[in-house]
């Protein structure tokens, strides 16, 4: 849906004020600074459909920047007043704690359902009382999936669920090698094994039934375009492999939203 908004936006040069974090580590945003009734709201959706012919629209709502309104068009986040006579396209940040809303509202408006997801398709760990779940797109011949796992083997109350994504394009003979780990009498030390250091067993046959296919079409489906790419218990999406500190803060942040909801 992109094309629909990069058709609007060609006579446009656009400044992006790029976070340095990954959204799902940050202090939660602030509250929108202005609300507006349902019939506002549905008059902007009206003006937003009209202008953005055939692109999906979701997430309407006042912005934490007083007067302006935002949406999601497509893959893309926009913030406009409120005749949508104009638009930004960039990410907004909060300048008290550098913290970018943008990224944060993204992940919130994309985040799947995790319940959805064929747990059953995946190499499961548990660290301590498993109370943090992640679920976790990788590959075994990626370099950024092996730093990610290094940092969950020091991390404690934790589960893991691993889908073998291997990145074809990149690692020819990941495909071959986590079919071989997933054919494997023990899944979780052969990925452990494979991740960690880089051990293999020739003597495994890669002809068994395995899920990999199955999850490559899945990840494709849910926008993962590299490796590591993480979903929280909350749904919300983490790519790479992010420093242990950073990882401890989503967890939490997502056990907490969880819990919220409840």
């Amino acid at each position: 849906m992109k094309k629909v908004l990069f058709t609007v936006l060609t006579a446009l040069a656009v400044t992006a004020c790029n976070a340095q974090q990954p959204p799902a580590t940050r202090a939660a945003a602030p509250a929108p600074a202005a609300s507006a009734g349902s019939s506002a709201i549905a008059d902007i959706e009206k003006a937003l459909a009209d202008r953005f012919k055939g692109a999906p629209i979701k997430g309407v709502r006042a912005s934490s920047m007083p007067g302006l309104f935002e949406a999601m068009i497509g893959d893309d986040m926009i913030y406009f007043d409120a005749k949508v006579s104009h638009f930004i396209v960039g990410n907004l940040v909060d300048a008290s704690n550098m913290t970018n809303l943008t990224e944060q509202r993204v992940a919130e408006l994309n985040a799947i359902d995790v319940k959805q997801l064929p747990i059953e398709n995946a190499i499961k760990f548990v660290r301590g009382k498993g109370e943090r779940v992640m679920y976790v797109f990788t590959d075994v011949d990626c370099p950024f999936c092996t730093r990610l796992e290094q940092t969950i083997q020091s991390m404690d109350n934790v589960t893991v669920y691993n889908f073998m994504f291997p990145i074809d394009s990149l690692h020819p003979q990941a495909h071959k090698k986590q079919a071989g780990i997933w054919c494997a009498k023990d899944r979780l030390q052969a990925w452990q094994d494979g991740v960690l250091n880089k051990k293999f067993d020739a003597t495994v046959k890669t002809d068994c039934s395995n899920p990999v296919e199955a999850t490559k079409a899945l990840g494709a489906k849910l926008g993962v375009r590299a490796t590591p790419t993480f979903f929280l218990a909350d749904g919300r999406m983490v790519a790479g492999a992010i420093p242990k500190d950073r990882l401890e803060a989503a967890l939490a942040g997502a056990q907490e939203r969880v819990a919220t909801k409840k």
